[in-house]
């Protein structure tokens, strides 16, 4: 059977069950960032992932960065017991030196999962919060390496530690 979703094509029935595939999620996640960057912002809808694609602007550079924003059905990194549309996959500048990169996939890591939900994003902020953060972020990798990088650069935004404790057994 052939399943046409968003104008889109399928020959298997999708699981419309998945949070990505629903029209609603996705009109109140992308709102702000629809508004704020237009037809700029590009939408990849697959049956278990969602990217969205946007050349970035950020302080400093003199051109856009492409940032990639991955939402997956069932990621295949460790989402650290957050809901997957809680903890997306966010890329830009791939491969620049940094001390906030998840070190499997060159990932820009945005927060500690294990914060409290306000000194995290999740889904609620939206999409265009999660576009800012990525923006602060790659500024903040420049910066840092600009004023001496691993041999003492500066980070300008929050830190939190990397890992987590071991649990006493």
């Amino acid at each position: 059977m052939t399943v046409s979703i968003h104008g889109l094509l399928w020959t298997q029935q999708p699981d419309l069950s998945w949070y990505g595939l629903q029209p609603w999620w996705q009109r109140w996640l992308e709102a702000g960032a629809r508004a704020e960057h237009g037809a700029d912002l590009q939408l990849d809808l697959d049956l278990d992932r969602i990217t969205y694609r946007l050349p970035l602007e950020v302080r400093g550079r003199r051109d856009p960065v492409d940032l990639q924003i991955e939402f997956h059905r069932w990621p295949r990194y460790d989402c650290y017991d957050l809901l997957p549309e809680e903890y997306p996959r966010v890329f830009a500048a791939p491969g620049a030196t940094s001390p906030h990169r998840m070190p499997t996939d060159d990932a820009l890591c945005l927060y500690f999962p294990d914060s409290p939900p306000w000194r995290r994003w999740r889904p609620v902020d939206g999409l265009l919060a999660l576009i800012d953060l990525a923006r602060d972020h790659v500024f903040f990798e420049d910066y840092w390496r600009a004023t001496g990088g691993q041999r003492g650069g500066t980070w300008l935004g929050d830190e939190a530690p990397h890992g987590f404790p071991e649990v006493a057994a």
